[in-house]
């Protein structure tokens, strides 16, 4: 028997049952069916020995019809139990008792055919094999090969072995076929939970980024109206204006984000930045040497939304400088700056964002050398640079 390799969409069977853990529909069950039934072949092991052997006409019969009879339901079981989800297989009581009924029949060939009866193990072997998981079923499907074959080995003379040897070479194939379609399945699986860990992690980071930037702006925008109210009513009418259009905005982004349908654009957060920056008081400069018709990358606009989100929230800073080009992007605050602060959620998917779409992030100080003065005020420095 050989260990013949189909193509990955109709992933193959083994010698002489399927090897894919399949949970497969229409064509592609009838394919793996398929092959795993052209392994039946080898079923003309036992009829060749009876026909060498005196059993006679009767008992030439018989074998061939136990061939067929062997045949047919090994066919079925295989299309019930290898074409099914996992958890769909039988239990042990179904496996066993399909077995032996196999085993029996199987068995019923002996007194015409003697050692030869041992091509029908390497078939239950395989039901076994492929119905259980490997740590179970492989101990037991060597049992079942290795049972007949030591008892066969006492009707077989020293001129040939491959009587009981040749399916035991079947159930090697079978374990290792089996043994890398369990590990080629564990290790697709895991791949599917990283990319879905993976993906909801990207979806947490684009709320984060979305909702953190938003309701820092709004509450930026709340405060000022609150203190204009009775000094500049017409100025906290105006914000409260932007906090009614700020609110659909990032109701809008919001859904987007969670739908995975659009990133911020770079020129749209500019803006929103300086207004942001201006209404908390912060002294801002922005030096743009973006050209109009230059596509910047969305990691540059959501490190500039989380930059400047960090310098409203926590720097206590009143001057602001960003420099931006279609490959870099620095944000320099004049705050109370790093500290011992540990790195918070949105800097770490700042930086896994970046690194995605091929970018170094660098934090530090904006003014190192007034380190170690008083009042200390190093400030704050954002760097996202495209390679």
């Amino acid at each position: 028997m050989s260990s013949t390799t189909m193509p990955r969409s109709s992933t193959p069977s083994t010698l002489p049952g399927p090897a894919q853990r399949v949970e497969r529909i229409g064509g592609e069950q009838l394919a793996g069916f398929i092959y795993a039934a052209v392994w039946l072949v080898f079923l003309a092991v036992p009829v060749l020995g009876v026909l060498a052997s005196d059993a006679g006409l009767v008992g030439q019969v018989y074998v061939c019809a136990v061939v067929v009879v062997f045949a047919g339901i090994y066919c079925w079981l295989g299309w019930s139990w290898f074409t099914c989800a996992e958890e769909d297989r039988p239990g042990w009581a179904a496996l066993a008792s399909a077995v032996g009924s196999l085993g029996l029949i199987g068995l019923s060939t002996v007194p015409f055919i003697s050692a030869w009866a041992v091509a029908f193990a390497p078939y239950m072997t395989a039901l076994v094999v492929f119905v259980r998981r490997p740590s179970q079923g492989i101990p037991l499907g060597i049992l079942i090969w290795a049972l007949p074959a030591a008892v066969g080995a006492l009707f077989t003379d020293l001129e040939s072995p491959w009587v009981v040897l040749g399916p035991g070479i079947g159930t090697v194939f079978i374990i290792a076929i089996r043994i890398s379609e369990f590990y080629e399945d564990r290790g697709r699986r895991y791949a599917e939970q990283l990319r879905a860990a993976e993906e909801r992690s990207s979806i947490a980071r684009d709320v984060h980024d979305v909702l953190g930037h938003s309701l820092t702006v709004l509450h930026v925008k709340a405060q000022v109206a609150r203190r204009m109210m009775h000094a500049d009513p017409e100025r906290a009418r105006a914000e409260l204006d932007q906090i009614e259009s700020l609110s659909r905005e990032a109701l809008s982004e919001v859904r987007t984000t969670v739908t995975r349908l659009r990133a911020p654009e770079l020129p749209g957060e500019l803006e929103v930045s300086r207004t942001t920056l201006e209404s908390a008081g912060i002294a801002t400069r922005i030096s743009d040497q973006l050209r109009e018709g230059n596509t910047a990358p969305a990691a540059l606009a959501w490190a500039l939304r989380e930059g400047i989100t960090n310098v409203v929230r926590h720097s206590g800073a009143s001057r602001c400088d960003i420099e931006i080009s279609p490959q870099h992007l620095r944000i320099a605050d004049d705050g109370a700056g790093l500290g011992s602060s540990a790195e918070g959620n949105g800097l770490r998917g700042l930086r896994e964002r970046a690194a995605a779409e091929g970018a170094d992030v660098v934090v530090g100080r904006a003014y190192p050398e007034l380190e170690g003065t008083q009042p200390e005020r190093p400030g704050t420095v954002l760097e996202v640079s495209l390679r």
